[in-house]
C-alpha cells in the first residue's frame, strides 16, 4: 500500500474540487441572477457546468484504482449500514447522478431559470454531504489522532472552497477581459477563496501544535513539517490563494494565462495538502 495513497488523493481532490465550483455556482446564480439571463454569461457557466461534470467523473473513476478488484466494487454498497466507506460510495454515486442532471438543466434548460437555481442547490447539498462522509471514513479511525479530528472534515471543506472559488473567479475574470464587463466580479467569489485560505492555514496551524505534543500526533506533525510538500503547501495553497482573492477583489479581471498558472499552483498544492494528508498516517506503522 502506497504511503501517499495516489489513487484517493486525485480522488479526493478532483471531487471536492469539483463540488467546490457547484457551490460556486449557485452561489454566483443566486447572487447574481443576470447570470441567468444573459447569454454570453450563461454560455460561460455552460462550460463550466461541463468542465465540472468531467473533473467529477474522472476523480470518482480514479478511485477505483485504489481496489485490489475495481470490478468487485459494487460489493461497497453491503455493508452501508455499519460502514462510512460503504456510504461514501453510495454518496458519491448520488453526487455523480445529480450533477448529470445539473450539467443537463445548464446545457439544455437555459431558459428554465428556476430549474436551473433550484437544482443547482440540490447538487450543492448532496455534494457538501458526500464530503462530509469521506472525511468521516477517516475521522472514525480513533488510533489515528491526525485523521481523528474535526480538522479532517475542514481540510476537506478548505480544498472544495479553494479550488472551487478559485476556478470560478478565474472563470469569470478571463470572461471579464474578453467581454469587456469589468464590474461582473462578485466580491463573493473571491471571498470564497480567501475562506479557504483561512481554513487551510487553520488546518496547517492545528498540524503544528501537534510539534509540541507526546503522542502520535507529535510524529505525525514531525513527519510533515519535515517534508518540502508542506513548503510547497502554505505557499500554493495559503499565500497564493489569498494574493489570488485579493487581487481579484481589486482588479476583476485576469488573463487566460495568468489564470492559469495560479490555478495550477493551487491545484498542485492541493494535490501535496492531501499526498501529506495520507503521508502523515500512512509512513508509521502500524496503522490500524
Amino acid at each position: 500500500m502506497s504511503e501517499y495513497e495516489f489513487p484517493l488523493v486525485f480522488f479526493t481532490v478532483l471531487c471536492q474540487w469539483a463540488i467546490g465550483a457547484i457551490v460556486a455556482v449557485t452561489a454566483l446564480i443566486y447572487a447574481r441572477p443576470a447570470w441567468l439571463t444573459d447569454e454570453k454569461r450563461f454560455a460561460c457557466l455552460r462550460k463550466v457546468a461541463v468542465g465540472v461534470f468531467i473533473v467529477n467523473v474522472i476523480g470518482s473513476l480514479l478511485s477505483l484504482l485504489h481496489l485490489g478488484t475495481p470490478t468487485g466494487a459494487y460489493r461497497a454498497i453491503l455493508g452501508i449500514g455499519h460502514s462510512w466507506l460503504s456510504r461514501e460510495v453510495v454518496a458519491f454515486f448520488l453526487l455523480n447522478v445529480v450533477a448529470f442532471f445539473w450539467t443537463v438543466a445548464f446545457v439544455f434548460g437555459g431558459r428554465r431559470h428556476a430549474l436551473v437555481k433550484g437544482i443547482s442547490l440540490l447538487t450543492s447539498i448532496v455534494g457538501v454531504a458526500a464530503i462530509l462522509v469521506s472525511a468521516q471514513v477517516y475521522y472514525q479511525m480513533g488510533s489515528h489522532p491526525m485523521w481523528h479530528s474535526a480538522m479532517t472534515h475542514l481540510s476537506f471543506i478548505a480544498t472544495a472552497l479553494l479550488l472551487g472559488f478559485a476556478s470560478l473567479s478565474i472563470v469569470v475574470g478571463a470572461y471579464n477581459v474578453e467581454g469587456e464587463d469589468k464590474g461582473a466580479m462578485p466580491s463573493l467569489l473571491p471571498m470564497g477563496i480567501l475562506l479557504g485560505a483561512i481554513a487551510l492555514l487553520v488546518v496547517i496551524l492545528w498540524y503544528g501544535q501537534g510539534l509540541v505534543r507526546q503522542d502520535q500526533l507529535m510524529q505525525s506533525a514531525i513527519v510533515l513539517f519535515s517534508s518540502g510538500l508542506m513548503g510547497w503547501l502554505i505557499f500554493g495553497g495559503v499565500v497564493t490563494g489569498t494574493g489570488t482573492a485579493v487581487y481579484l477583489l481589486r482588479k476583476p479581471s485576469i488573463s487566460v494565462a495568468t489564470g492559469g498558472v495560479l490555478m495550477l499552483v493551487v491545484l498542485s498544492a492541493a494535490v501535496c495538502g492531501r499526498m501529506l494528508f495520507y503521508y502523515g498516517v500512512m509512513s508509521q506503522s502500524p496503522w490500524f
